[in-house]
């Protein structure tokens, strides 16, 4: 699945960067650069879950509406 292999390095990307960010050597450049990505990252990884989450509210209506 795309999307889940996206979500997956989405959230590797965002350890990746968390862990250099609480390694950091005090470099303010990178470290701001760090958390400029770390930023976009949880922006993109919060839109995979909130489509997921609208997908899931869809395919719960859908079972539960009664049939005709």
């Amino acid at each position: 699945m795309k999307q889940q292999a996206n979500y997956t390095k989405l959230k590797t990307e965002l350890d990746k960067i968390l862990d250099q960010l609480q390694a950091s050597d005090g470099d303010i450049d990178t470290a701001v650069a760090n958390y400029e990505r770390g930023m976009r990252a949880l922006k993109e990884l919060e839109a995979y879950l909130k489509l997921a989450d609208n997908k899931i509210q869809k395919i719960k209506k859908d079972f539960t509406q009664p049939s005709q």
